[in-house]
């Protein structure tokens, strides 16, 4: 449940259990547990399910499973993704005998070739920094603004960070068509805000930045002073990109990124940059393409300019420094790790080098490994019954939006058209990649990068002038994930996704409902959501919506946005109702289809659902839910997701969409007073 990829909202989490046995199929067996798919242990009855269902739902979890080490966020979705990468290891380490795979054997080879290279430290330690030296040669080479110019074309080839970016996606306002994005630039922080804001705990977070910067280029065997200064200037450069840059508030909204223009009233914006003679650099033959930021590209034309042509290319070293310091020898990996996961994220320990390569390669080599765990591992049974639940979701949405009080007929008949429109793909896509012109070398695991990198930068830009790949994906078969794709009007769930806690084949049906019920309405609600909202069934940016509709839809969300604002997960860090309203709807709406899709199950099978465990199904329903978010996190973690994630923290993607419905109320007797009940003028109702 997550935010865009090129308009693709979904839930962005970790990849699944794998096993070693090589069967494809779930076996329904005979549970004698008291809740089946539920572990009753996880709960903690002294918490009040009415002052703090997240509480209750995971005090007793997060007692039974310490944080590892090697983390700094642990969830369900971490356990599976540890029991995934086990099975994933068996995986990679059988792939020299590709015979045990029917597809294409080169699939298995450059998964095999780039695991193993990986694995070498000694090698990779011998080699130190010696396999930047072509780069470093190149920025050399550089002695005048025309040569920068000349030069950059292959920086965007490369796919490392840039002052700008260029890639592809469906046309917003015509989802048949693809058209080339023009970005804003790279940063080394996680946002344009770690720059701007000035209070003492930022103020150190940058210094800390700027010490990381100058201890890796002392790596380079730069001179200290030498490197301090690079890492100053490189620090005020980034700065002046952040100070132009848009925030994530502002780049939710669609409207906000959209500005199709010519090419030629794009490099008139900024002329210095030469945007006609870069395009014609990289054999990309438009007429048009968006400009996401016209604002910043306006800004760059100055800014660029102006910069001293040493910070220039130090910039440009730093984020290649940063991009492959996992592919290079340990010292570099170290310091980018105390950096970006100790200091950033908390996390104290790295994780084993076998983990660290395997997840590497979801770097270019996602699909070929998402297609041999396919092949081995998903469950067919899972996605017939995950295609049920999304037509009793989609059965109940439509009741819904029949039903509401606060939109027009006319409205409501769009809606209705859009939601009948919705695509679902699930598993693993129908048709594979090909992968036949890419070739890796054994034993080159930062040139076999480099060349993964290129190689995903150019298939890109290659779907220019070709017909939209609806059979496209944008995520691997093995990740526990799902998304929304608005361009398309669909909801995809991977293969991963259909695994204990969100579907358990011998869970009771209303966990399953409350699960993975709950992940295809919330997948469903994006569609509805503030932005995806303002795209039709179609998948074109247009408003379909009344004047009057959308004013109550707005005022409704306002209710939502001021909701969130009030949750302050540390002393005075709030979240961002605005940034994270998307997901903070399709929470709500998600939690509400599961509940009211698994009543269209009773009535489509006929069933009398019985008490389990003393648990009605409805209350059933909310721990199935509540389930799924049994997480902790450390401080830095939290800061950092609220700085930059558009999700809320777990303990109010559960708490805050309970306290909004009449249903959980019932199912818990809950009573007005109760801090989970907002009634009048502070319950959020939406769809």
């Amino acid at each position: 449940m997550d935010q865009s990829i090129k308009r693709v909202i979904g839930l962005l989490s970790v990849a699944l259990a794998l096993g070693a046995c090589s069967s494809n199929t779930t076996t329904k067996v005979e549970n004698t547990d008291p809740l089946p798919g539920f572990a009753l242990s996880n709960l903690d009855t002294t918490a009040a399910p009415c002052t703090d269902f997240f509480q209750y739902v995971s005090g007793g979890w997060a007692e039974n499973n310490p944080m590892p080490e090697t983390e700094s966020r642990w969830g369900n979705f971490g356990i599976l993704q540890e029991q995934n990468q086990k099975r994933m290891r068996g995986l990679l380490d059988s792939l020299a005998q590709v015979d045990n795979f029917s597809q294409d054997a080169h699939y298995a080879q450059l998964l095999s070739v780039q695991y193993q290279a990986g694995l070498d430290t000694v090698a990779l330690d011998q080699a130190g920094a010696e396999p930047l030296s072509p780069l470093r040669s190149q920025l050399q080479a550089i002695q005048s603004w025309e040569d920068y110019l000349n030069w950059l074309p292959q920086a965007l080839k490369q796919g490392f960070g840039s002052p700008f970016g260029l890639s592809v996606g469906v046309d917003d306002k015509n989802s048949e068509a693809y058209l080339l994005n023009l970005s804003s630039g790279s940063l080394g922080l996680p946002d344009r805000d770690y720059y701007l804001k000035e209070d003492s705990a930022s103020k150190k977070l940058q210094s800390q930045y700027r010490q990381h910067m100058a201890a890796m280029f002392r790596l380079l065997e730069i001179q200290e002073a030498q490197a301090q200064k690079a890492a100053e200037a490189i620090y005020a450069f980034e700065k002046q990109l952040a100070q132009h840059k848009m925030s994530r508030t502002e780049r939710r909204k669609p409207e906000n990124t959209y500005h199709k223009m010519s090419v030629a009233e794009a490099s008139q914006l900024a002329e210095p940059l030469q945007l006609d003679q870069t395009l014609s650099a990289l054999s990309l033959k438009i007429d048009s393409l968006n400009v996401s930021n016209p604002a910043y590209w306006q800004q760059l034309a100055t800014l660029l300019p102006q910069t001293d042509l040493v910070t220039l290319k130090q910039y440009h070293l730093w984020h290649v420094l940063r991009a492959t310091a996992g592919y290079l020898s340990a010292d570099f990996e170290q310091e980018s790790f105390h950096f970006y996961q100790t200091t950033l994220r908390g996390v104290n320990e790295m994780k084993p080098r076998w983990r660290r390569v395997l997840s590497s390669m979801g770097n270019g080599l996602s699909e070929p490994l998402g297609r041999v765990f396919a092949e081995r591992y998903f469950p067919e049974e899972a996605k017939q019954a995950v295609e049920q639940m999304v037509e009793d979701l989609r059965t109940a949405y439509g009741q819904r939006i029949k039903q509401l009080t606060w939109m027009g007929d006319s409205t409501k008949e769009r809606a209705l058209e859009k939601l009948a429109a919705f695509n679902y793909k699930i598993g693993y896509p129908d048709v594979w990649k090909d992968f036949s012109r890419l070739q890796l070398e054994e034993g080159a695991y930062f040139t076999n990068h480099l060349k993964l990198r290129a190689y995903g930068v150019q298939e890109n830009w290659d779907k220019l002038g070709q017909p939209v790949d609806k059979d496209e994906w944008f995520m691997p078969a093995y990740l526990v994930n799902a998304y929304y794709s608005s361009s398309y009007n669909e909801i995809v769930f991977p293969a991963g996704i259909l695994q204990a806690p969100f579907y358990d084949v011998n869970a009771d049906a209303a966990i399953n409902y409350g699960g993975i019920g709950g992940v295809i309405g919330h997948e469903f609600s994006h569609g509805f959501d503030d932005q995806g909202s303002k795209y039709d069934g179609y998948g074109n940016l247009n408003q379909w919506w009344t004047d009057n509709d959308r004013s109550n839809f707005e005022d409704r969300t306002q209710v939502m946005v001021e909701q969130y604002n009030q949750y302050e997960p540390l002393p005075h860090l709030h979240v961002n109702g605005e940034m994270t309203l998307g997901e903070n709807i399709a929470d709500l709406g998600g939690l509400t289809m599961a509940y009211y899709g698994y009543q269209e199950r009773l009535q489509r099978t006929g069933e009398s659902p019985e008490t389990k465990a003393g648990f009605s199904w409805q209350q059933r329903i909310f721990l199935g839910w509540g389930q799924v978010w049994q997480t902790v996190q450390k401080d830095e973690y939290t800061k950092n997701q609220v700085m930059t994630d558009y999700h809320s923290p777990a303990q109010y993607r559960v708490n805050g969409p309970v306290s909004n419905m009449p249903e959980f109320w019932e199912a818990w007797s809950c009573e007005k007073g109760d801090a989970l009940v907002r009634t009048d003028s502070l319950q959020v109702e939406i769809w």
